[in-house]
């Protein structure tokens, strides 16, 4: 990519059109956790969000100690320090939302959950892979390694702000108490979802949309940022499924699809330009 960058008034035009790329994707996860809350649910049904949502935490824990030694290698030449800080910070902040989660499912189930079977249902490890019982995350793997490969190093700038998705399942989960939820627990497990779900929102946001200035400054032309949409683009609708998926499909597909058209979809009241880059919770 081309080193000279865009001046200022390109670089607000780029960051404008990324930022509005997947919106209409990332309110449709915050529905699919408002869906989810807002119904009757067992604690078997808590559990198995609770499970998928923890095995692609400590899948990106393990991703991410894989390539901290190299990180680690070329700081002060290849890496910077506040890279090799920032990827370490990471490592933690990913260890914790394992932690928050996994908690929860101990607190629910009176046991510890297995991190063997954990792990074989992340999707998100190095090595990248799908799980037969999880269509949705396969497909969403396969096409992250399809837009990784076709588009190389454009698919892994943009592929960064896609990180957590916006935090939308995050944002939402925060605001459970104040949906129409009934509890198994008195509200107790609500609570602690709540608690858990405001530190990951604040912690995703630092891993993914913090980044689309860098996104916005690495594009060279018009015709990489209408390839950079597409990505973010598709990456959001994989991405959709996978977290219809993961909350047992309270959505149906023909909701889906009208989220993919844009019909009945109000994006989220977030600001995605105005992140600090270090969460309060790490800070």
């Amino acid at each position: 990519m081309a080193k000279a960058g865009p001046d200022a008034r390109q670089l607000d035009e780029r960051i404008a059109v990324l930022e509005a790329a997947p919106l209409r994707w990332w309110a449709g996860e915050a529905e699919v956790v408002r869906t989810y809350f807002s119904n009757p649910r067992t604690r078997e049904d808590d559990l198995h969000w609770l499970k998928l949502q923890a095995a692609r935490e400590l899948g990106t824990v393990e991703r991410l100690l894989q390539a901290l030694p190299g990180d680690l290698a070329g700081i002060e030449a290849a890496v910077s320090r506040g890279s090799f800080e920032a990827s370490a910070r990471s490592v933690y902040e990913e260890a914790r939302h394992y932690r928050l989660l996994a908690d929860i499912m101990e607190r629910i189930a009176g046991e510890r959950p297995d991190p063997r079977e954990l792990m074989a249902l992340s999707g998100c490890q190095r090595e990248r892979r799908g799980h037969p019982d999880l269509p949705a995350m396969t497909a969403e793997v396969e096409a992250t390694r399809r837009l990784q490969e076709t588009y190389g190093e454009l698919a892994e700038v943009a592929l960064g702000f896609s990180e957590g998705a916006g935090a939308a399942i995050f944002y939402v989960g925060n605001r459970i108490l104040e949906l129409p939820y009934t509890s198994y627990s008195g509200g107790a497990v609500e609570r602690a979802i709540a608690e858990a779900m405001g530190i990951i929102f604040h912690d995703e946001m630092r891993h993914g949309p913090v980044h689309i200035p860098r996104i916005a400054e690495a594009i060279r032309d018009d015709d990489d940022l209408e390839t950079a949409r597409r990505i973010i683009t598709e990456k959001a609708m994989v991405h959709l499924r996978l977290r219809n998926e993961t909350f047992g499909y309270p959505l149906t597909e023909v909701r889906m699809a009208e989220i993919d058209a844009g019909v009945r979809v109000e994006p989220l009241p977030v600001d995605y330009r105005n992140i600090t880059p270090v969460s309060p919770y790490s800070a």
